[in-house]
């Protein structure tokens, strides 16, 4: 009797840990959507839209737009992340808050302006990236961000 006890037991914490896992990984970020525009001078920038994975009961959603600037050698220059956070009821979908964050891997690069708003059912940044050499400006990228939610709930 020990034996099978021990043996349902097990079973049991198997099924548990299996449980558990597949909840934990339901909630990070799904990769929705990516583009990329090419720039003359060979530098590029990779826009993807990530969306949480979030129970649909609730009718909220949150997700991020994130720019990566590349340089022609296809090294990362800088990022700048637009997060969203949106409630909708099959009829209409309303942004409840936006916020910007950035990040700088080559040194060169500095953010100036980075910028977050929300209106309706949008959520909106505003960044302007310099790249100084000798401390003149030498190049500026500036870029308007959205995210925008559907009245059922679909990011883009």
């Amino acid at each position: 009797m020990k034996k099978i006890s021990a043996l349902l037991f097990s079973l049991l914490m198997i099924l548990a840990l299996s449980v558990n896992t597949f909840a934990v990984a339901g909630t990070d970020d799904i990769p929705a959507e990516t583009n990329t525009v090419y720039f003359e001078d060979g530098s590029y920038m990779v826009t993807e839209i990530m969306t949480e994975n979030t129970a649909r009961a609730t009718q909220t959603k949150s997700g991020s737009k994130v720019i990566s600037f590349y340089s022609g050698d296809d090294e990362i220059q800088w990022s700048a992340t637009l997060r969203g956070t949106f409630s909708y009821t099959g009829s209409s979908a309303t942004c409840t808050a936006s916020s910007i964050t950035y990040t700088i891997y080559d040194s060169k690069w500095k953010i100036p302006t980075a910028t977050a708003s929300k209106s309706g059912n949008t959520a909106t940044g505003h960044v302007v990236a310099k790249k100084y050499f000798l401390g003149i400006a030498t190049k500026t990228v500036e870029r308007d961000i959205t995210l925008t939610c559907s009245a059922t709930g679909t990011l883009s």
